[in-house]
């Protein structure tokens, strides 16, 4: 198993400018500890500030870094325009000897589509004809794509280099999505609500469709983790944090009750508990435990990379995730690699 850290882009009580040179601080210590990859997610219209334009921090976190990866997880995929987007890559991979990932998605905030002027019910078409345009851009020879959101013809490829053409991980939960990932994508990820039961259920229809277009299929988890000294320890301290962003995901309806049967019983605030919420969800407790549920994780959805959201914006503050990405560095790592 592989890890990777994934990275919030609002902090509470903090400015922004102060919030990434801690985030800058907390790569080079995950490179230190032995994560493949680091993450940033993308989003627009916040009610606070957020740290935007995820592949120009991601130039920057390459600049100081020398070998862990990186990927925005995800992007918006109709926010872009695919040839800007495989142009982008291109450089991040000639900059960073090949550290670049394409993590991509459908999206789904509408104040973000509304800001870009994007009708949002077209964004699963508009994802599908990018990807294609994207593999365009990195064929031999170049040529021409005509859709219905993309018109594009390219004189020569964006790069004729096989080694500057990104890895693409395609995030998704849908019938449609995971047929997605398995046309398009060199890994499915998985988003956090769903719990791993759910997850292995779809992690097997991704694979059963990657198999009958005979593609190769991979499997990527994203969790909610921290270490601490024991599980009530992480409860105390990280847990109310993680589950304030999941009360948010559930106010704008990303849980679902085809896949949670409980979504009808949440009623108010008191009913969204963590004993509901973290089966299957959320990582947490002294490493022997987080090793041995991982071992279990792994077994249950085949994944071969783990991507961890240790901080949220609420917390924990920057030493004490510092402080949890070394531990999981000595702790978890040894024993899941």
């Amino acid at each position: 198993m592989k890890f990777g850290l994934i990275l919030p882009i609002q902090s509470t009580g903090i400015s922004l400018d102060q919030l990434w040179v801690e985030l800058l601080e907390e790569c080079q210590a995950a490179e230190a500890a032995g994560f493949d990859i680091v993450c940033l997610p993308e989003f627009h219209q916040a009610r606070q500030p957020v740290l935007m334009s995820p592949l120009i921090l991601g130039a920057q976190i390459l600049g100081v870094t020398t070998s862990i990866r990186f990927a925005p997880a995800v992007l918006c995929g109709p926010l872009h325009h695919p040839v800007s987007l495989a142009e982008q890559f291109a450089t991040l991979n000639t900059i960073s000897g090949g550290r670049a990932v394409l993590g991509v998605g459908i999206g789904h905030q509408e104040p973000d589509f509304a800001a870009y002027g994007v009708n949002r019910k077209h964004r699963a078409a508009i994802t599908d004809e990018m990807l294609e345009v994207i593999d365009l851009c990195f064929s031999l020879t170049g040529g021409a794509f005509a859709g219905q959101f993309h018109d594009v013809s390219l004189a020569s490829p964006v790069s004729p280099d096989p080694a500057l053409r990104p890895e693409i991980w395609i995030g998704a939960h849908s019938d449609a999505g995971l047929r997605r990932a398995a046309r398009h994508g060199d890994l499915w990820v998985s988003d956090p609500q769903r719990d791993i039961a759910t997850v292995a259920k779809l992690a097997a229809k991704y694979r059963a469709e990657a198999d009958r277009l005979q593609r190769a299929s991979r499997v990527g988890l994203f969790r909610e983790a921290f270490i601490g000294d024991s599980r009530a320890d992480c409860e105390r301290r990280w847990a109310p944090h993680a589950l304030a962003v999941h009360r948010l995901y559930y106010n704008v309806g990303v849980y679902r009750e085809r896949f949670e049967p409980w979504v009808p019983d949440v009623r108010n605030r008191e009913d969204f508990t963590l004993d509901r919420l973290a089966p299957g969800r959320f990582l947490m407790g002294s490493g022997d435990e987080i090793a041995s549920e991982v071992a279990e994780w792994q077994e249950e959805t085949g994944a071969e990379i783990l991507l961890l959201r240790m901080r949220q914006p609420g917390g924990p503050d920057h030493n004490q995730t510092m402080e949890a990405i070394a531990r999981f560095g000595q702790e978890v790592i040894p024993q899941c690699t």
